[in-house]
């Protein structure tokens, strides 16, 4: 078996299992028919389009099973697979297809309009619209006449190191920069996702997040793959639709961002949704307010919180629900296969208590950014990977979460981290999300200016804010406002876009 062909090894130790379950239709897709389709994918793909390993193979597409045929085609012939973020403007896109440099971009014809926008500026070599008939990556037809064995499609010899996909990172500091994924780097997330969460072959999980997410390929999806689980795969995220699906899809591991969970428990099925099969919940990628985190309790539902980021894999710490508890706010430990410490700005070790940056090491990290070699040296340090987050480790090994090392700001001589003011913020029964920024003031140096979004049905004006900030927090780290807003603005990812506040911020400055 080649590393990256595991779906071929799947497909012959548990063929009739269902791999995948297209919500929209209801189409089922067993692990021999998923395997089939992605053969017959890479058959075109490298006899008919000339795509060789090595080769780039960029889409622009919702989720769809034929994305993940594309991914697992890739693999078999050794190309390498880059999903566009389809929220971007064209213009950003055309840059990142630019720098990826494609042999082929394979789009949805909902986003004709780009690949239209690629052939004029010359920036890929070959187009293949997903749902023009005469392209269409279905083959159900060609399954039907023939015995539904792989195609005869050459299964590229590939080894750990090989880039399996190249996934850009949102680039709010810069330019987007493509972190080049390895076999070795999904293999070894896969064991520590299986290990950290045990998952087992009878786990079904919602497969709704964006496929131009690390979250959307690695945090379950992957694993369960590999696993032999099952995927409830939706086009886009539906916090209604997946409340009724709960219980007919038998879901059994519930994932999402704090913001997708708040989305299903603010929807008006989530009382009548059928928690019965889910084990726990997880989420990943900020702090989920207290009264989400209630509220599913109430359920019977246990909340998990993880940690990870692209560069290292999305699952490189996890907090067992046993101790959600007893540790409030931690991303829990180190996963089985990951090595973790914090460092100090002049690099010498924090100790507990201490903030410092988190530094991680493993077989789950990836190598570097896609032709980006200054970038690439940057991101390490002494062979530890920089997240760029800022933590704090409790005595029992246990991480907690400070910010973002881009997002401090120093107020009166002191080091202000807006996440933790957030968390006070969300800890407020009135308050549904929070997010802090600094802003230049001329006598503290810096201050912060806080907006707030209040739960629905809730109340709360900025003096109530500020009396609860002045309870919690130290005078130092006190906002010097707070702002009810309508919406906070959310990024690709679910999280809130401290880009998009900082311009709010500025705005709130000047009047």
């Amino acid at each position: 078996m080649s590393i990256n062909d595991w779906l071929g090894r799947r497909r012959t130790m548990t063929p009739d299992r269902i791999a995948i379950v297209e919500d929209e239709s209801g189409r089922r897709y067993s692990y021999a028919e998923l395997d089939a389709r992605a053969s017959d994918v890479a058959e075109h793909l490298q006899r008919t389009l000339g795509v060789q390993p090595g080769d780039r193979v960029a889409c622009v597409a919702t989720n769809r099973v034929e994305y993940v045929d594309l991914y697992f085609a890739c693999g078999k012939i050794g190309a390498i697979l880059v999903p566009l973020n389809y929220r971007l403007s064209v213009a950003s896109l055309l840059e990142l297809i630019g720098d990826s440099q494609p042999s082929v971009l394979v789009y949805e014809s909902e986003f004709a309009g780009v690949a239209d926008a690629a052939m004029r500026a010359g920036v890929a070599s070959q187009y293949w619209d997903m749902d023009a008939p005469e392209h269409c990556i279905v083959f159900d037809a060609q399954l039907a006449a023939g015995d539904g064995n792989p195609s005869s499609a050459n299964v590229y010899p590939a080894v750990e190191s090989d880039a399996a996909m190249i996934l850009y990172t949102s680039g709010t500091t810069g330019r987007p920069k493509g972190a080049v994924i390895t076999y070795r780097q999904i293999h070894w997330n896969a064991l520590n996702t299986i290990l950290g969460l045990q998952l087992t072959q009878d786990d079904t999980a919602f497969l709704n997040l964006p496929l131009y997410h690390t979250g959307g390929w690695h945090v379950l999806t992957t694993p369960l793959l590999m696993l032999g689980g099952r995927l409830v795969l939706q086009k886009r995220f539906d916090a209604e639709r997946c409340n009724d699906r709960l219980g007919p899809e038998t879901i059994t591991i519930l994932f999402g961002v704090p913001t997708t969970l708040r989305m299903m428990y603010e929807a008006p099925n989530f009382a009548a949704a059928d928690f019965a099969s889910v084990r726990f919940a997880i989420f990943g990628g900020e702090s989920c307010p207290l009264p989400v985190i209630e509220a599913y309790g109430r359920r019977g539902v246990a909340m998990r919180q993880g940690y990870g980021l692209t560069e290292a894999g999305p699952n490189c710490f996890s907090l067992p629900s046993d101790d959600a508890l007893r540790k409030p706010g931690s991303i829990g430990l180190p996963n089985f296969f990951v090595e973790a410490r914090l460092r100090k700005d002049d690099a010498t070790a924090a100790v507990v208590g201490e903030v410092g940056e988190l530094q991680l090491r493993g077989p789950h990290v990836c190598d570097g950014y896609w032709q980006a070699p200054q970038e690439s040296a940057a991101l390490f340090q002494d062979g530890w990977l920089r997240t760029g987050d800022l933590m704090t480790c409790d005595g029992e090994g246990y991480y907690y979460v400070v910010g973002r090392k881009k997002d401090m700001y120093v107020s009166g001589g002191e080091n202000v981290y807006p996440a933790q003011i957030e968390r006070v913020l969300q800890r407020h029964d009135a308050v549904a999300l929070a997010g802090v920024v600094g802003v230049p003031d001329a006598r503290w140096g810096e201050v912060g200016i806080a907006f707030v979004q209040l739960q629905p049905g809730h109340t709360a004006t900025e003096s109530d804010l500020h009396a609860w900030c002045r309870t919690h927090l130290a005078k130092f780290q006190c906002p010097v406002r707070i702002v009810i807003a309508g919406q906070l603005p959310l990024g690709d990812s679910g999280k809130i876009d401290k880009k998009a506040l900082a311009q709010r911020a500025v705005a709130v400055t000047d009047t």
